[in-house]
């Protein structure tokens, strides 16, 4: 799989990471950045655990990407 440079700001913090071009954004908080407060439950986001804000919006983790979140 493909990687990709992402920057963005967690919880205040600038965050500069490689991921994989196919990882969930829940995934990325979970697994690299140790950030468990998000769960995986449905995987098709219809559940809302993996519900995160994503510059003021509320988006579902499992169904937006972690490159997706590029300057956010």
């Amino acid at each position: 799989m493909s990687e990709i440079d992402i920057a963005l700001t967690v919880n205040g913090e600038r965050v500069a990471e490689r991921v994989e071009a196919r990882q969930t954004l829940v995934d990325f908080l979970r697994d690299d950045l140790g950030l468990t407060g998000s769960h995986v439950s449905c995987e098709h986001g219809v559940g809302g655990a993996c519900t995160i804000r994503v510059d003021g919006e509320i988006v579902r983790g499992c169904l937006m990407l972690a490159v997706q979140c590029d300057g956010a």
